[in-house]
């Protein structure tokens, strides 16, 4: 007995012949992992927008607990209250934008520029550029922290953001891994049709190459852009004059209980940080589905 006739037989067993049946019981299946994945991933969002809502005298009382009474004074009091130094909630999240959509651009554009030779092309030192990719990846962010900053130290880029972006426009990471497979899955006819029109090789990766891998740049973009938002290493390592929301919440933290209303104030800054990165996925979510949506070879 062959295992597709062992199944059927278990599908009838189990099920019935009933079609209908065993779809509803697959859709039921699926719709209680959704649920309970929606409740596992939204519930600490809930839980921080709860706690920020009440007074300090409820959130030690019970953590747990809907606000009796929803306070938004809290809120007004990020914006003048929420300080690191002399930076305020307004120029730390200024520091965020810049820090993260403009550091991703340059590191994007890099990875493309390096991915894409990697896998249209052969020339001497392929090989051994893809292989300073991978060992580039797998070494630990903590440790190469040392070197990097004595590095950075040393070229006098600590708090210089002008020269500091250039650490950005590297591309040996992972992006460049996964745009070399990307370039390497589009098929070359489309490349090969633009020289026989006479396109340059630069003409080609910007008009016929770069626009079919639009998918993935932004669904790389979307995910690197919420991890740097959310990262606050390089503010407290390299730009210490340039903080940002994740290095204010993370000073902060420590601060809630030598503040007056400290501990809501302090959740409700997590919600307002946590605003662009929700927007930014929801927008880019609906813009990677239409892209991906559109291709295929015309003749």
């Amino acid at each position: 007995m062959t295992k597709n006739s062992v199944f059927k037989t278990f599908k009838k067993k189990l099920l019935g012949n009933n079609e209908n049946t065993s779809r509803h019981v697959i859709f039921i299946v699926f719709f209680i992992i959704y649920v309970v994945m929606c409740v596992y991933y939204l519930y600490p969002l809930f839980w921080t927008l709860s706690n920020s809502l009440k007074s300090v005298e409820e959130y030690y009382d019970s953590t747990l607990a809907l606000p009796k009474t929803w306070d938004f004074g809290y809120y007004v009091k990020i914006f003048t209250t929420f300080r690191v130094g002399e930076a305020g909630f307004w120029t730390m999240a200024v520091n965020s934008f810049w820090l993260a959509f403009g550091s991703q651009i340059l590191n994007l554009l890099a990875s493309a520029m390096l991915a894409y030779p990697l896998a249209r092309y052969n020339f001497p030192g392929k090989n051994f550029l893809y292989g300073v990719i991978v060992f580039r990846i797998t070494i630990p962010i903590i440790g190469g922290s040392a070197a990097g900053y004595k590095l950075i130290r040393a070229l006098n880029m600590l708090n210089n953001p002008l020269p500091y972006s250039l650490t950005w426009f590297m591309g040996f990471d992972m992006s460049a891994l996964i745009m070399y497979g990307y370039f390497k899955g589009i098929s070359k006819e489309y490349s090969e049709a633009a020289y026989m029109d006479g396109a340059t090789r630069l003409q080609t990766l910007l008009t016929v190459v770069l626009p079919q891998a639009i998918p993935c740049i932004i669904a790389l973009y979307i995910s690197n852009v919420m991890g740097r938002w959310n990262q606050y290493s390089e503010s407290m390592l390299y730009l210490t004059k340039f903080p940002n929301l994740a290095y204010g919440l993370y000073l902060f933290q420590d601060e809630v209980l030598f503040v007056e209303g400290g501990t809501p104030m302090f959740y409700g800054a997590i919600i307002l940080s946590a605003i662009v990165p929700i927007v930014l996925f929801m927008v880019g979510q609906k813009t990677m589905l239409l892209n991906m949506s559109v291709g295929g070879l015309k003749g």
